[in-house]
Parts: C-alpha cells; structure tokens; sequence
C-alpha cells in the first residue's frame, strides 16, 4: 500500500517547481544567524544584570540608611 501511494506523487514536477537551493546562501544565513543570536542573548543577559544590580544597590543603600538610625527609631518604623 506504501509503494502505491509513493507511486502517485509526482516527484518530477516537484522538483521542476521547486528552486534550487543556493548553499552559500544557506550557509551565511546559519553563520550570522549564530551571531545574531548571540547578540541576542547577550543583551537579554546584560539587561537582566543590571536589573538584579540595580535592585541589589538599592537594598545594599536601604540596610545603609536604616543602619545610620538610633535603634528606637528603627523599632518605631517597623511597627508603623
């Protein structure tokens, strides 16, 4: 049954149909395509960085500013 379907699909005008494929062309793309991925992911990684950065400069100057108070003020914000 396999044979018989194979048999009725007209390979010939597909492949007249069809272009060539070009395989420097092929090639290139999948070069730069690696690159543009690394860029991609790069960049992605680079902003999440500063992000987690940013939050961690903030909490490192929070801890600074909450250290530099007398310890009953530091009560009486945590109960406010």
């Amino acid at each position: 049954m396999a044979v018989r379907l194979l048999e009725r699909v007209p390979i010939e005008r597909i492949e007249q149909q069809a272009k060539p494929v070009d395989l420097g062309r092929v090639l290139m793309v999948l070069v730069v395509g690696v690159f543009y991925l690394l860029g991609f992911v790069v960049r992605k990684t680079a902003l999440m960085l500063g992000v987690l950065l940013g939050w961690a400069v903030a909490a490192v100057m929070e801890g600074w500013q909450d250290a530099g108070k007398p310890a009953e003020e530091r009560r009486r914000a945590r109960v406010a």
